[in-house]
């Protein structure tokens, strides 16, 4: 793999609170990537960067919802599938 590239993208104020630029260091296979997505997609790269992390911080949000789920589900004795059944039922409004 090649060494990282330095990448940076000038961005103007697109309706976000702040904007600022930064260097990002990014290895050479990735900023090949993000152009290649970028052409496809008619998007800058730093807009598919900021998909990207955008997605990555609300996989983790979620990742984070599931353990609380499941310990809590743990604390009561509930399997899987009672987890299911219940929430089935909330939804149903039982």
């Amino acid at each position: 793999m090649a060494g990282p590239e330095q990448y940076s993208d000038s961005v103007k104020n697109r309706g976000m609170d702040t904007t600022r630029v930064r260097l990002l260091s990014l290895p050479s296979d990735l900023i090949r990537e993000a152009e290649r997505l970028a052409k496809q997609e008619g998007r800058t790269k730093t807009e598919v960067l900021r998909e990207a992390l955008r997605r990555y911080s609300q996989e983790q949000h979620w990742r984070g919802l599931q353990r609380y789920g499941a310990g809590r589900a743990r604390k009561v004795g509930m399997r899987q599938a009672g987890v299911v059944r219940a929430v089935q039922e909330f939804r149903r409004g039982r």
